[in-house]
């Protein structure tokens, strides 16, 4: 009798070691894999790549090294990426700033999030979390409003209500925008390499609050460091039950639902084998209970997709963020 899992896995082999780019005598993977993160330690993209890294380099047989390429909001390791050999062995930990955010603000990013990358496929999904530091005056985004409108012309206001995101064009900066927007009231944007980056300044105090994806601030809330103004979902966190969504703090923000998500691209016109291959390497670690609990926990919701519906996303979430920054007729600093 045929071992079906057997012959399952040489079609597999076969398929791959005929791909374009993959030669016979070197089947893939051979050789540790680069898995570039383009914000600093400490925000989702990064912890997301770091959970999940050693349980897919147990999968693939080779390491998978995660490594941070920090700079311009995540456009500058989306770049390098874009132009690596093709062959599977150099990845991206794209999120909704590199792929839909950055180019959607900014046309001359120097990557097309469609054309220069291969999806294999989506990760996790988070809400964006307004986090301010204890000592902040305002207890949750309905006071921090209110009180912005007092200070709007005062210099010691636009110190209290800096804050800062994972950089220009970034998902949290776009949000917050937005809301200045819709709502009229003060905030002066500071952008940093990543989430990690202005965790580290609200901590310390040098600015005073921040808006990035949950897990990047949600242990320092739990654990009563920071504070957590409002979450930018339609429902509650399930990691911070005791945050407010903004649709709760407002009427107006009722209809307010963003989400950040986290995925894995390669190079354009990688091998389908490849992808194929780390699809289904993707697949079966998000299966695996303790990635799931770790993920959960962090304040992400594991979602696998396949790489044609992953891209999909990617394509229908950058019209809709050109068509929201084309109608509100928001500016952005270079």
């Amino acid at each position: 009798m045929i071992n079906r899992r057997h012959f399952t896995r040489g079609l597999l082999a076969s398929s791959i070691l005929a791909a374009p780019g993959v030669r016979a005598q070197d089947p893939w993977p051979a050789k540790p894999l680069r898995l570039v993160v383009g914000l600093a330690p400490g925000g989702i993209a990064d912890i997301t790549s770091r959970i999940i890294a050693p349980r897919l380099s147990e999968v693939l047989g080779q390491p998978v090294l995660v490594e941070n390429r920090t700079g311009a909001g995540g456009a500058i390791a989306t770049r390098m990426v874009a132009g690596s050999l093709p062959d599977g062995y150099t990845l991206l930990t794209a999120f909704d700033g590199t792929h839909v955010t950055i180019p959607a603000s900014n046309p001359s990013a120097g990557f097309d999030p469609i054309g220069d990358f291969a999806p294999i496929g989506k990760i996790v999904d988070s809400p964006v979390l307004i986090t301010a530091h204890p000592s902040f005056p305002a207890s949750d985004f309905a006071e921090f409003i209110a009180l912005s409108r007092k200070s709007i012309t005062s210099r010691d206001g636009a110190r209290l209500f800096d804050y800062g995101t994972a950089g220009v064009g970034s998902t949290g900066h776009l949000t917050m925008e937005l809301l200045k927007l819709r709502l009229g009231f003060f905030a002066v944007h500071i952008p940093y390499r990543g989430g990690g980056d202005a965790r580290a300044q609200v901590l310390g105090r040098q600015i005073p609050l921040m808006l990035a994806a949950v897990p990047t601030t949600s242990g320092d809330i739990r654990a009563g460091v920071l504070k957590g103004l409002a979450v930018t979902s339609a429902k509650r966190a399930p990691v911070l039950p005791n945050v407010p969504t903004l649709g709760e703090l407002n009427p107006d923000l009722k209809n307010v639902d963003v989400n950040s998500w986290v995925g894995l691209v390669a190079p354009a016109k990688t091998p389908s084998a490849v992808v194929a291959r780390l699809d289904a390497a993707l697949r079966q670690v998000l299966a695996m209970e303790d990635i799931q609990n770790r993920l959960l926990a962090a304040g992400s919701t594991p979602v696998k997709s396949s790489p044609e519906i992953f891209g999909q996303q990617i394509s229908a979430d950058l019209t809709q963020w050109k068509k929201v920054i084309a109608d509100s007729r928001l500016r952005l600093e270079a």
